[in-house]
């Protein structure tokens, strides 16, 4: 694989395995979790990724992991700005705003990941908007690029991304759907108990898909045979 297919595989490959690993690892543990909070966080929602990550010997794992996926998907949107300039497949503003979303929202997991464990008002208000923005920022690009990607997909590569780029559309789509239900669960639903479940649950079944989405962006690098060098500002 090339270097821009290895770096954006690992920056989805390396949150996935920093919450499931870390989660396992602390069960594991025996100690660290509670015996109502372990179950399947998909459909339990007994436990919030943060929450499983954020103690014990998996807090550890999860920093090892989410640090390098940061400094990752940093580089990783950097790639793709320059490969919807190769593409031809949108504005040069349009690949620039794509790409700054995303290191921003690179740049404030690093808050998140640091931070996360540690006791304090300040350093809860950075993990709580480190998230926020990670999330936020990730989606809004994510969003963004298939906003480019998709009218162009017959033409993208002689037709050969229509696959790939029909896949990234259905999982942005999934966050997207998840975010709106979370923001009016509380208008439907009034049970707190409920309501702190659904909002783990969302937290799990949204960050899979947007951490996918970055491995479906390698191998639409890799269909189109992606090489680049990096020209930050350019």
């Amino acid at each position: 694989m090339t270097a821009p297919v290895t770096i954006v595989f690992l920056a989805g490959l390396l949150p996935i395995l920093a919450a499931h690993l870390a989660y396992l690892l602390n069960i594991w543990a025996g100690t660290q979790l509670a015996p109502e909070f372990i179950c399947m966080p998909y459909l339990d929602g007994c436990v919030s990724i943060s929450r499983a990550a954020r103690s014990g010997p998996g807090l550890h794992l999860f920093r090892a992991l989410m640090l390098p996926s940061a400094v990752l998907l940093l580089l990783g949107w950097e790639f793709v700005r320059e490969w919807l300039r190769g593409l031809d497949a949108c504005t040069p503003r349009r690949a620039w705003l794509i790409s700054i979303l995303g290191v921003i929202g690179g740049f404030f997991l690093v808050f998140y990941a640091t931070w996360l464990g540690t006791e304090g008002e300040w350093y809860r208000w950075l993990r709580r908007y480190g998230v926020i923005f990670y999330f936020g920022g990730t989606a809004l690009a994510q969003l963004l690029l298939i906003w480019v990607l998709w009218p162009a997909r017959a033409r993208l590569a002689g037709g050969r991304l229509v696959g790939s780029i029909t896949t990234l559309v259905v999982l942005v789509s999934l966050q997207w759907a998840l975010g709106v239900f979370s923001a009016v669960k509380r208008l439907i639903f009034d049970d707190p108990q409920l309501i702190d479940r659904l909002e783990n649950i969302i937290e799990w079944c949204y960050a899979l898909p947007m951490a996918t989405g970055f491995i479906v962006i390698a191998w639409m690098f890799r269909q189109t045979g992606f090489h680049a060098r990096l020209h930050f500002g350019k």
